[in-house]
């Protein structure tokens, strides 16, 4: 049983296995949340990274107001676990996720808000609604230039907006955006400006809506690789960043303060020539597409590359360590493409597993 292995040292475990250092993490999570709370938004983290319900409760415990999910069925776990309040930051499309959806909040009296972007996505979600006698909230989600999901800013948001408020079994609660086309760009003044703009379209569609007579109560956006832009900015109510959360690589580069808190632990399986250094590591434990992972205590590492099951280390010279049967770790450097391929993370705290947290949204796509 898993559960034998709390209390004992990391090296009691097998590899590969993903790490979480707490005290780490729960600074992450104090830093993220002390940025909401001082310009006075909430904070709704994305839990499609972590997909662990254990460090959802700890964001709520550091001040979320509830998480963010991709899918119903991650909302279906999360809700399970306790949280209450959930924005998919998705369009719900179609009669059996509609059905779930409303099932999900009838079963239960959570708040599951769906985003829309089309009319007769408004009427399923309606009919849905409908049958199971329950009004799910709503969100229109506009197209802020990432050119991916989303209506046109202006009277396209109005329009939409109208048709939820004017369905009887839906209730609208607001709008979203994802500025996500500005995470390409490097980091300056430049790319805050190009936030700054995309942000003014979210919040000035917000404000059409409410000239037309409409309530908005959300205005949601920002990710880790804008929060740092998007929290200050006025007419926001709450941003989704969660990725942060595991201070990712991929979001440093984009500014944030955050600290590695996830590492993946491996074994050196094999040590072919005195520069090339292998790790039972692969894709399978890891997807490096994103941005690869770091190997921690180790100089020299020239390149890295991974096939299905083998992580290949190439050091720029010879090097005795490590040998095989060393372990290393690695930094991983983009959350959401590591943690759903493994069952647990190990919650580690001054080289001890404190507790073993189940990747509950494991396998939860539909």
């Amino acid at each position: 049983m898993l559960t034998t292995l709390v209390g004992m040292p990391v090296s009691a475990l097998d590899t590969p296995a993903l790490l979480v250092d707490i005290e780490t993490m729960d600074r992450n999570i104090a830093h993220l949340a002390h940025t909401m709370r001082h310009v006075g938004i909430g904070w709704r983290p994305h839990a499609k990274g972590h997909k662990c319900p254990a460090i959802a409760h700890r964001q709520l415990a550091a001040g979320a107001i509830g998480v963010t999910c991709a899918k119903v069925s991650e909302a279906e776990v999360m809700v399970a676990s306790g949280v209450r309040s959930i924005l998919i930051a998705n369009q719900v499309v179609g009669a059996v996720k509609t059905r779930r959806l409303a099932a999900l909040i009838a079963a239960t009296g959570a708040e599951v808000i769906a985003a829309v972007d089309n009319p007769a996505n408004v009427r399923e979600l309606n009919d849905a609604g409908t049958g199971f006698g329950v009004r799910p909230r709503v969100v229109v989600e506009v197209d802020s230039g990432m050119k991916r999901c989303g209506v046109a800013p202006g009277e396209a948001t109005v329009a939409l907006a109208r048709a939820v408020a004017a369905s009887p079994h839906l209730e609208l609660a607001g709008v979203m955006a994802w500025e996500g086309h500005t995470v390409s760009m490097p980091e300056n003044e430049a790319r805050g400006v190009e936030i700054a703009l995309a942000i003014g379209l979210l919040t000035a569609s917000a404000d059409a809506v409410r000239a037309a007579g409409l309530p908005v109560e959300i205005v949601s956006c920002g990710g880790s690789g804008t929060y740092l832009h998007t929290a200050p900015q006025p007419g926001i109510t709450e941003v989704q960043a969660g990725g942060a959360t595991m201070g990712d690589g991929f979001y440093r580069d984009l500014g944030s303060p955050v600290e590695p808190a996830l590492t993946l632990l491996a074994t050196v399986t094999s040590r072919p020539t005195a520069d090339r250094v292998i790790i039972d590591a692969g894709r399978r434990a890891i997807e490096p597409s994103q941005k690869l992972p770091t190997p921690r205590g180790i100089d020299g590492v020239k390149n890295l590359r991974f096939s299905a099951e083998h992580g290949v280390m190439t050091l720029d010279g010879p090097s005795e360590w490590p040998r095989v049967g060393d372990r290393i770790e690695l930094e991983v450097n983009y959350t959401d493409q590591a943690v759903h391929l493994h069952e647990n993370l190990f919650a580690i705290r001054n080289g001890v597993i404190e507790a073993i947290w189940p990747v509950a949204c494991r396998g939860k796509m539909q």
